[in-house]
């Protein structure tokens, strides 16, 4: 075992550096559970509106509710209002979330354009306000997610390291800060070097990366080499559990193991198949799946023929027909020809 330390987020320490992020539509239940299974020790909740889950009968509604075997687990909100936000906070809290994290980087237009998610970083008071209004709301670790601003220009990297050195005062937790600008929104290649020398101006405060991790052992060395205090797994992460079991493998000094073979991606997508069918009607649970079947089949050797076949299925028996066939032995034999 290695005798690295791990992350400290408030009262909650992690023995590992890294944890699942936020991932807007596809970091449900299903997505958490098999992280944690594959070693990651804390993950996100799917980003949550404020003023939706700040009303009872939609925070009573199961895929809003923590799972009682996943923690610790955080919950993202997302708001313009500072009451809104703090109101969201306790709700979550009570509802058994451990961690809030107050989203100021979404670059989604229909986000910002309402003065929500990254739009927030062009309005440093209104964002110092939401931190202060949920600070001060609750007891629990409280982390702020963050893009390096709007855009390159002057005027939005003054506004990003007001609101950075702000954050701090109002007793933040940690920072999990996007390599990239909202303007950017995913185009080009996350900007790290900006994130350490946020680290380097702010060498007390918890400093978190994120953007780009897709690869364990250029995570782990990109961490070292820039002085952060962790990051965050978000895109690389679906339909690929299997990084978490690669990262805590290389971080702990550990012979990473070979690529999951197709038998066992059979069995993890049978199972994640399940536990979406679980909470939506069939025809919902068969798309909402196929955008997670679409990041699995990335390793498939036969990608596109076998999206091209599972794609068109419309029941969830045609699903696991289709996963059999091309996840068993006649999809292995496809590939090795």
């Amino acid at each position: 075992m290695s005798s690295n330390v791990g992350l400290k987020l408030g009262s909650l320490s992690l023995d590992v550096p890294f944890f699942q992020a936020s991932l807007s539509g596809y970091s449900d239940y299903a997505m958490r559970m098999f992280a944690r299974r594959f070693g990651c020790p804390f993950a996100l909740a799917d980003v949550m509106l404020a003023k939706s889950v700040a009303r009872p009968e939609v925070l009573a509604k199961a895929c809003f509710q923590p799972g009682a075997d996943e923690h610790p687990v955080g919950a993202q909100i997302l708001g313009e209002t500072a009451a809104a936000m703090a109101k969201a906070a306790r709700a979550l809290v009570a509802a058994g979330y451990d961690v809030i994290d107050v989203n100021c980087a979404c670059p989604v237009p229909k986000v910002t354009r309402r003065g929500r998610g990254g739009a927030l970083l062009d309005d440093p008071d209104a964002a110092i306000e939401i931190v202060k209004a949920v600070r001060d709301a609750v007891d629990c670790p409280l982390l702020v997610k963050l893009r390096i601003g709007m855009d390159y220009s002057i005027r939005s990297q003054d506004n990003f390291w007001e609101i950075m050195t702000r954050a701090i005062e109002q007793g933040v937790d940690a920072l999990v800060i996007h390599g990239r600008t909202v303007s950017e929104r995913y185009r080009g290649k996350a900007n790290w070097d900006v994130l350490a020398s946020v680290k380097k101006r702010f060498p007390s405060a918890t400093i978190i990366g994120s953007g780009d991790v897709f690869d364990a052992r250029e995570a782990i060395e990109r961490m070292k080499r820039t002085g952060l205090d962790g990051f965050v797994v978000a895109r690389g992460a679906i339909g690929n559990p299997w990084i978490f079991r690669d990262l805590r493998c290389v971080w702990e000094g550990r012979p990473v193991p070979p690529p999951p073979d197709l038998a066992e991606q059979r069995l993890i997508l049978l199972e994640h198949l399940a536990r979406v069918a679980q909470g939506h009607p069939e025809h919902r649970a068969v798309g909402y799946f196929r955008k997670f079947l679409v990041f699995y089949a990335r390793r498939h050797p036969k990608r596109r023929h076998m999206l091209g076949a599972l794609m068109k299925a419309k029941t969830r028996a045609e699903v696991e027909a289709g996963i059999d066939a091309w996840y068993g032995d006649a999809g292995d034999r496809a590939g090795r020809r």
